[in-house]
Formats: structure tokens, sequence, C-alpha cells
């Protein structure tokens, strides 16, 4: 795409990061299709029934998460499309609406990573709470 070059200095770093938070969202896409899996585990090898509902509280948690990474995205498209029209002269660059839209756009990313990783220290801890719990029951049973 050698035409996005022809965009103002200010209008291509927004594309330059636009194109990263996308990345970043595609990945974001694999971890917590890894996270789930490691849930689900935890909910059929956990014994407890408050384990299990923070399980089903987290995946809720995850599910709103997906609802805001599902608009960030969308919102990302709009904003990568917009700039990639502009690059093209289809359409004149307005750099005070570019501007706008990645303000909006940093806060939704903030935003979301921030939450992400909060949930995520909650699905590291509990997997290692009921996977220490595991081991201590192999243990007993095989201790004899």
């Amino acid at each position: 795409m050698e035409t996005i070059t022809s965009l103002s200095a200010r209008s291509l770093q927004y594309y330059a990061i636009a194109k990263k938070w996308s990345s970043d969202l595609e990945f974001y896409k694999y971890e917590t299709r890894f996270l789930r899996s490691l849930l689900d585990d935890c909910f059929f090898n956990t014994k407890s029934t408050s384990d299990r509902t923070k399980i089903a509280e987290i995946n809720n948690d995850l599910l709103e998460l997906d609802v805001d990474k599902n608009q960030l995205e969308r919102s990302l498209i709009e904003q990568l499309k917009e700039l990639e029209l502009m690059a093209e002269d289809v359409i004149p660059e307005d750099a005070n609406q570019v501007a706008g839209k990645q303000i909006r756009l940093e806060y939704m990313v903030g935003s979301l990573f921030t939450d992400y990783k909060d949930l995520k220290r909650q699905i590291f801890s509990l997997v290692q709470k009921i996977s220490g719990q595991d081991r201590v029951y192999n243990h007993l049973s095989f201790a004899n």
C-alpha cells in the first residue's frame, strides 16, 4: 500500500497505531480462546461450588469484554478505511475528525485492555488455586 504514504505525518501515525491495535485484538482473540478452555477444564475438574460459580462469573465478564472488543474492532476498521480513502485521495484528509476518532479509539483500547488484564489476573489466580487443589487430592489418593 504505497498510497498510504501520501497522508500527513499525523494521519500516518494514526494509521500505524490503529494497525497495531488491530493486531493486538487478533492476539486477544487467540488468548481469550485459550483462557476459556482453561476455565472449562477447571469447571469440570473442581468439586467446589464456589469455584464453579466464580468461573461462571468470569465467563460472563469475558462475554461483556467481547461486546466491547467487537465495538472497538468495528471502530478500528472504520478508522482504517477512512484513512486509506484519504490516502488514496478519494475523500479529503480531515485531520481534526481523524484526531477525534483516534482519541476515542485510544480510550476504548485502554479501557478494554485494562479490564482484560484485571480479568486475566482473576483467571490465573483461580486456575492456580484449582490446580493446587487437584495436586493435593492426587497426592492424598496415591499416598498409600
